[in-house]
């Protein structure tokens, strides 16, 4: 269900450390990520909502972003509770709007998305101070589908990263959180298109605990098997 809705604020400070401030054009997430923080931190607790179906449209965004950003100094994060590219963006391209405004203004801006959709919007991300990064959790089509029921399949990120790197964007990928992988699989399939990436561990495992027991990967919600990925990634890729 998509619900349009007014806000009063939409730029706010975070404390990731790719950005100062934070934009998130939509409340809720269509991707559906299982293991997703923002369904419990953030606006999406307070709307009685269903994760992953209904999302919440900030529709006069462009307004407030107008006058908001005139009294800010420093980058800006494109999203942390939500997709900004996330499907309903086709239709009312709220994120399209947001950011050019911010790059007309000669803003700093970072980009965090799953989607292939990001594509959509090249001739506003080229030759611009734009950095992307594309999330990308496993090589196995099979994870992906169960955890991330709604976003993009792994080869349409990969060759998202190919085409924006093509397109001189400065692209990197996170793998975060690590889900059951062949890891040497996905590092040598990452470095064919980057060279850092960043990666974060299964911070909310109790969200996916029962899917996990299901699909026999309980060996993946121990920490020591985030630690085994990192080794192996470093062999191929710079690893933040």
């Amino acid at each position: 269900m998509v619900r349009e809705v007014l806000v009063q604020k939409l730029v706010t400070k975070t404390k990731i450390p790719i950005a100062r401030y934070v934009v998130n054009p939509y409340i809720g997430c269509g991707h559906g990520c299982r293991y997703c923080y923002a369904q419990f931190i953030g606006p999406f607790k307070n709307t009685a909502g269903v994760w992953g179906r209904d999302v919440f449209v900030k529709t006069n965004a462009p307004e407030i972003f107008e006058r908001e950003l005139y009294k800010l100094k420093g980058s800006i994060l494109f999203s942390s509770i939500c997709d900004p590219y996330q499907p309903i963006e086709k239709k009312y391209q709220l994120t399209r709007t947001l950011l050019k405004i911010a790059l007309g203004r000669f803003r700093s801006v970072h980009i965090l998305t799953k989607s292939s959709l990001i594509l959509r919007d090249l001739d506003i991300l080229q030759n611009k101070d734009v950095s992307v990064t594309i999330t990308i959790t496993t090589d196995d089509e099979l994870v992906r589908r169960i955890l991330e029921p709604n976003a993009a399949p792994i080869d349409e990120r990969i060759e998202t990263i190919r085409k924006l790197r093509e397109s001189n964007v400065d692209v990197s990928a996170f793998v975060g959180p690590v889900l059951p992988m062949n890891p040497e699989r996905l590092a040598r399939l990452l470095s064919k298109h980057v060279g850092r990436i960043f990666v974060d561990r299964l911070n909310y495992p109790w969200l996916v605990e029962d899917i996990y027991r299901k699909n026999g990967w309980t060996e993946w919600l121990r920490d020591e098997k985030f630690h085994e990925v990192v080794a192996v990634f470093k062999k191929f890729l710079d690893v933040d």
